[in-house]
């Protein structure tokens, strides 16, 4: 008889054991936060590694303005609509697209 009880026992306490395990990992704490973790995770390592690659073509830039006179005519020429004595810049206007 007492065997019988102490395995009932023992059954009972692992019925609860699983029973408390499986009823965490289905909770919002268990796996789902997890796996929305693991998510969230990838997604800031993808954007960390362009903001990486960014980085790398501004300074890139910088470097290039930096050393090449030329370059850094042409940028800053591009940007304050600047000409040279005696040069004529045609701009051409942007054609607007038809509208469907």
């Amino acid at each position: 008889m007492r065997r019988i009880v102490r395995n009932l026992a023992l059954l009972a306490v692992f019925s609860l054991v699983t029973f408390s395990v499986a009823a965490y990992l289905r909770s919002p704490a268990g796996i789902p936060a997890a796996l929305e973790k693991r998510d969230k995770v990838r997604s800031m390592e993808d954007e960390n590694q362009r903001l990486r690659e960014d980085l790398q073509s501004h300074k890139e830039f910088i470097q290039k303005l930096d050393t090449d006179q030329k370059f850094r005519e042409k940028k800053v020429r591009e940007i304050y609509n600047l000409q040279k004595r005696n040069e004529q810049t045609i701009i051409v206007p942007a054609t607007p697209q038809a509208s469907r």
